[in-house]
């Protein structure tokens, strides 16, 4: 078995296939249902947003599933306050679960337990239109929650539009799949990297936007070539943090800036990493720059069970390590052989 089939095998294990994961689609389509039918608000039209229509998804390892779902009610913005929709779905899904629901300053979130621990959540996004006669008009996301009163607004915003943005950056079909792949690995390692509390975890948007702006396709002689792309896009990321000044103890920082596309209609200057501090940027870049490291070093290996056992330490127990007999003979002199097609 090839490198790249044990890359295979590994993305098949970490993959959060949300249609084949029942439990996750049916709740949301419940909370749906019941929003629709209570009579309490206007209508809407669902949007499926996030890893779930970026088809990016991956396992979770200790923290609970969730699924972004918009809700683009036809209506105008200056009709509504920002916190009133929200209000009112958080009262209508208040006693759904034992956990109730939480307004949150981007969503409206309903989280279900599973075995007596919270198990996945339901982010309920709220949208609405400069001109409900439009659709095409500006879109507003409803931000804000009542402890915090001087963030409630409505925030211009184009879900569908970074939906697509996202999704067309690599053509349909294998090359595709080559793409999704990578951004797996890396929000697998993210995951297994960093402290999901607070914002010390690199946002998953930032990473998947990078990607679909620098991602190139590599191959080998053999066909696609995983590593060879994941070493490429992660040192495109390690070359994006630029030095922005020196922390009370000594310690050069450095961020990485980096807003929602100009051409889609976003508030202006946003930037998808902008929750982290200087310091949790910084240690994202060292953690990137050993990634890098560690990723090459699998690279200059020549024994396949060694690549593996490299590897295994870097994704952790999905990425399986072979038995020597079910792997190619080491290749003597061995000279890694890839191709990258040119930035997508």
């Amino acid at each position: 078995m090839s490198l790249q089939a044990q890359f295979i095998n590994f993305n098949a294990k970490i993959r959060l296939d949300y249609n084949v994961n029942s439990e996750l689609k049916d709740k949301r389509d419940i909370l749906v249902d019941i929003l629709r039918n209570s009579g309490k608000l206007p209508g809407f039209t669902v949007l499926n947003q996030g890893s779930y229509s970026m088809h990016t998804g991956v396992e979770s390892i200790d923290k609970e599933y969730d699924i972004d779902v918009g809700l683009r009610f036809d209506v105008n913005k200056d009709d509504y306050e920002p916190m009133g929709l929200k209000n009112s779905i958080c009262d209508i899904l208040e006693n759904h679960t034992v956990y109730g629901s939480t307004i949150k300053k981007p969503c409206v979130t309903v989280t279900y337990k599973k075995d007596g621990e919270p198990a996945y959540h339901v982010d309920l996004v709220v949208y609405t239109y400069e001109d409900k006669s439009d659709h095409n008009s500006q879109m507003y996301l409803a931000r804000g929650k009542a402890s915090t009163p001087d963030e409630i607004c409505w925030e211009e915003s184009d879900p569908k539009g970074l939906v697509d943005y996202i999704n067309d950056a690599v053509n349909a079909g294998d090359d595709r799949d080559q793409y999704r792949r990578v951004i797996r690995y890396i929000k697998r390692w993210k995951n297994l990297k960093f402290d999901s509390n607070g914002h010390a975890e690199p946002a998953s948007i930032g990473i998947t936007l990078i990607a679909a702006d620098y991602f190139e396709l590599c191959f080998s002689d053999d066909g696609y070539d995983d590593l060879s792309a994941l070493i490429s896009l992660v040192k495109k990321i390690q070359s994006l943090f630029t030095y922005v000044g020196v922390s009370d103890n000594g310690r050069l920082l450095y961020r990485i800036k980096y807003p929602m596309p100009c051409e889609l209609m976003f508030k202006d200057d946003t930037d998808t990493f902008e929750k982290m501090t200087d310091s949790q940027m910084t240690d994202f870049k060292d953690k990137t720059d050993k990634f890098v490291r560690d990723l090459e070093a699998v690279q200059n290996e020549a024994d396949e069970v060694e690549q593996c056992k490299k590897l295994h330490k870097i994704f952790g127990d999905d990425f399986e390590v072979p038995e020597a007999k079910n792997v190619s003979k080491t290749q003597m002199n061995y000279i890694p052989s890839s191709s990258a097609s040119g930035v997508l």
